[in-house]
């Protein structure tokens, strides 16, 4: 019967509701010219649906409910879910004109993180990337990849794959999406910096979610994803409504001091309200606004006038290094980094105090 084939029709296999319609009229001994003749339909017209040459129609459907006694609506669903399955057929054939794209985006890191599924079938691959993107085709992808990428100015010789960039982006996007956030407000931005570098004083993993609360209260998701193999980026900051900006770090770089000097560099972007461009730390040309951005950083952490007496006075030592890190509020490794930074002390100096930011994430297994 009709009604034990529904489930028939879940699958890859596109079943023409003519052959149900086959199967029922076998089980009540009807023949092909008796339900015409109850239908006042062209005996032609019902072979042609039974043997899948033609589409039952609501009129048809309508009319088979009063003949069988099976619901029109049932048809209607039939005929809807083997038209759905040939078109998806159709599109999962045309997708393998494609397979030689997956080469241009991190699939296993997608895989890994769970927004692609684990499939050998490079067609089902290839229509779950275009589900993760939000595009109904390659063509539309690639058009909408090069509209997007182009906001982004990449310095000349900086390794980047943009397919990595731009799947790095998306999986900032989908996260932000899940972060509730009060509507932005710089007043209140500015106080949650303060209190990050308070509480960067003592590094812990505690300190990333810290991070995302103290954040969200302002109006401003944080985001941390893994940086894929070409990503070249170590953080990005834009805005995602006029109400609400997004932070994304990397995990590129893995010294504690790189990471907070990056979200710094990354807020200053969202207290210019810069909405018209995306700005990719690691990426970007190095022009005005990347300047002031990293002298905000910088300065911000450590102050101007304190930080050129410091290195006007005091020997390049552990305990002066530790001594003027507490005057100032921060955390050691954050004067060593900018010592190597400035050049001041070779980059194999001191090191001993400069932490690595580690964390573990159990979603991707970023570490």
């Amino acid at each position: 019967m009709v009604t034990e084939a529904l489930d028939r029709t879940h699958s890859d296999l596109p079943i023409p509701p003519g052959e149900l319609l086959a199967e029922e009229l076998d089980a009540r001994g009807m023949t092909q010219k008796e339900l015409a003749d109850r239908t006042g339909r062209p005996e032609q017209t019902i072979s042609e649906i039974i043997n899948g040459k033609k589409a039952i129609t609501h009129d048809t459907a309508l009319e088979l409910d009063k003949v069988l006694g099976i619901p029109a609506q049932l048809w209607a669903n039939l005929e809807s879910s083997y038209q759905l399955t040939q078109a998806r057929n159709r599109q999962l054939s045309e997708l393998e004109r494609y397979t030689d794209w997956l080469s241009d985006f991190p699939i296993k890191d997608l895989q890994k993180m769970g927004y692609l599924p684990n499939t050998r079938r490079k067609s089902a691959t290839l229509q779950a990337l275009l589900s993760f993107f939000g595009v109904a085709s390659f063509p539309a992808l690639r058009q909408w990849q090069e509209a997007l990428l182009g906001q982004y100015r990449i310095t000349e010789g900086t390794q980047v794959r943009p397919g990595a960039l731009w799947a790095w982006l998306r999986v900032g996007d989908l996260e932000a999406q899940g972060i509730e956030t009060e509507p932005y407000d710089e007043r209140r931005f500015r106080h949650v910096l303060v209190e990050i570098k308070k509480r960067a004083r003592k590094p812990s993993i505690e300190l990333l979610s810290e991070m995302e609360g103290l954040c969200a209260s302002a109006g401003v998701a944080f985001v941390l994803v893994k940086q894929f193999n070409g990503t070249g980026a170590n953080g990005v900051a834009r805005w995602l409504s006029p109400n609400k900006a997004l932070i994304q770090m990397s995990t590129m770089r893995r010294y504690f001091d790189i990471f907070l000097f990056s979200f710094l560099h990354e807020a200053k972007h969202i207290l210019d309200r810069e909405k018209r461009t995306v700005f990719v730390n690691g990426v970007n040309v190095d022009d005005i606004a990347e300047r002031d951005a990293n002298e905000f950083a910088r300065d911000f952490l450590v102050p101007l006038e304190q930080w050129e007496h410091f290195v006007a006075t005091e020997p390049r030592s552990y305990q002066a290094v530790t001594s003027f890190a507490a005057a100032v509020g921060v955390e050691p490794g954050i004067v060593v980094g900018r010592l190597q930074k400035e050049r001041v002390v070779p980059h194999s100096h001191l090191n001993k105090v400069r932490m690595k930011f580690v964390w573990t994430r159990k979603e991707d297994g970023t570490e």
